[in-house]
């Protein structure tokens, strides 16, 4: 594995207090704290996407244009949070199948520029240009200079339902929790794992094992076998359990970004979803009890 310095990846909240000049720390001292360790904050696309909700509800958008460029000041990497789910199944079928352990080193979900950390299989990132008369793809992989703000803008113009995609998803989610959470008789965790890792194959289109049975205990056997996806599900019935904590849109992205924990030296969350990390990671024998935290929590470890 490359040697390098942490990588801290906060939640949408962090990035906006960072950007307007609200957080305990201002992004030159931060910018210094990070690279005089050769550290780095993570940032996904999600995280990006609440950062620049303005945009939905705005006819100007140089307030965000200025928020994403101060952030891009901060040394930076971009995780793809969305792969990790897809490149922990590939890898764990390998391996069962294969008669070895699961390599959590294949896993990589990190990216230097923001168009390579979108897609949920990875695939290149296209803009439409007008060339004379002619209206031509282009990979932005060509795009040297590509900025987050460019990124995020192009988005927003093509598709900005992208910016809803939780909101949009979470009548349905609170419907499937309040069903889940009403069952007298919920099946244990290890039996409804391999149902749960199914739906995932499919999802992603990896074709199941023979014997998904043996395949989900399997994986479910050992914490270090798919830990994004595990430590995410263990975090999730947490939460599930908790039926005074009422579902809502922002639960959706803080439990997809539960999956990121096991990669990054230091995951920032707080108020409930700490709680339920705890716990999680209480279940799982306090592996990713030092992992995350608040984001005073973080600065501390500068």
């Amino acid at each position: 594995m490359i040697n390098r310095g942490m990588f801290l990846y906060p939640d949408s909240y962090d990035l906006i207090d960072l950007s307007n000049g609200q957080a305990p720390i201002s992004i030159p001292r931060l910018t210094e704290l990070l690279a005089a360790g050769c550290h780095k904050v993570a940032f996904s696309f999600d995280t990006l996407i609440e950062v620049s909700a303005p945009l939905m509800t705005s006819s100007d958008p140089l307030e965000v244009r200025g928020a994403l460029n101060r952030l891009e000041e901060l040394p930076h990497v971009f995780v793809n949070e969305a792969r990790i789910r897809e490149m922990e199944l590939r890898e764990a079928l390998a391996a069962f199948q294969e008669g070895r352990e699961f390599d959590i080193d294949a896993i990589r979900p990190f990216a230097g520029r923001i168009d390579q950390a979108i897609d949920v299989r990875g695939y290149p990132q296209y803009v439409v240009q007008a060339i004379g008369a002619l209206r031509v793809r282009v990979d932005t992989g060509m795009i040297v200079n590509l900025r987050i703000w460019d990124a995020i803008y192009e988005v927003w113009r093509v598709e900005p339902e992208a910016f809803n995609v939780y909101r949009r998803r979470e009548r349905d989610w609170m419907a499937l929790m309040e069903a889940d959470r009403a069952l007298e008789r919920p099946p244990r965790f290890s039996d409804h794992f391999a149902t749960v890792l199914a739906k995932d194959l499919a999802t992603h289109g990896i074709p199941e094992p023979a014997d998904i049975e043996s395949f989900g205990r399997w994986v479910y056997k050992s914490p270090a076998r798919c830990p994004g996806i595990r430590l995410a599900y263990e975090a999730h019935h947490r939460f599930r359990a908790n039926v005074a904590d009422r579902p809502q849109a922002s639960d959706i992205i803080d439990l997809g970004r539960v999956a990121a924990i096991p990669y990054v030296d230091f995951f920032v969350t707080d108020g409930s979803m700490l709680d339920y990390c705890r716990q999680a990671s209480r279940g799982l024998g306090d592996r990713y009890s030092g992992l995350f935290g608040r984001f005073s929590d973080a600065l501390a470890r500068l």
